[in-house]
């Protein structure tokens, strides 16, 4: 693979992200816009001499409030995301990026009606692009998605393994399901790191660490 086209892949993938985030921010601002309407209303009525309910008012102000807080988890999560390409390499926190990762992963999980969760972690840090990490450990998770059906839920957890790390994706109640590895076997290999895709009584693994001639 060139130069060239791993660039441009890791941009076609940077635009998809941002483009996922604007949209949960867009539904952000749709609920406080409306909830914003619903008290001017009871302004309205009110002038109007009609009784003020304040539950109803004090509901919609919640609600503003809930989605200013969601609104800024998702201006954080972004944030972490836009300054994971400041350095090429570094050592980095496996557990704070696989949780980055779900973050920017719930959405494109949420429109398969799928819930996308946190299992088990161990501290562990590998010495990596946290770019890279991202995009190889949120193509595991598409390409996991389509295997799976309509309300059931995918765990992702990490651990330490032979001086890199273990990767866990498992869907409750049910087997790994199929994945073709060769993509993200190449794509990792691009990323100047190995890996390798197995299942283990269930669960399906997806083992990383720095390539032999990177170290």
């Amino acid at each position: 693979m060139s130069q060239s086209s791993t660039s441009l892949e890791s941009l076609q993938f940077f635009g998809r992200v941002s483009a996922s985030v604007s949209h949960e921010i867009k539904n952000v601002f749709a609920v406080i816009n409306e909830s914003a309407g619903l008290i001017e209303d009871f302004t309205l009525m009110a002038e109007r001499g009609m009784p003020l309910q304040p539950e109803r008012l004090k509901k919609a102000a919640n609600s503003i409030q809930g989605q200013i807080q969601r609104g800024d988890t998702i201006i954080k999560n972004m944030n972490a995301f836009a300054h994971s390409i400041d350095e090429e390499t570094r050592e980095v926190d496996l557990v704070e990026v696989l949780t980055l990762t779900v973050a920017l992963s719930t959405r494109m999980a949420d429109m398969q009606q799928i819930r996308l969760t946190m299992g088990d972690c161990e501290p562990v840090v590998l010495s990596a692009n946290p770019f890279d990490l991202i995009r190889l450990l949120h193509s595991s998770l598409a390409a996991v998605l389509p295997a799976m059906e309509s309300g059931e839920t995918l765990r992702v957890g990490v651990k330490p393994d032979s001086g890199g790390a273990c990767f866990s994706l498992v869907v409750s109640g049910k087997a790994a399901p199929g994945l073709d590895d060769a993509p993200l076997v190449s794509m990792a290999c691009a990323m100047g790191l190995s890996a390798t895709i197995s299942e283990n009584n269930g669960v399906l693994e997806l083992l990383i660490a720095v390539a032999p001639e990177t170290k």
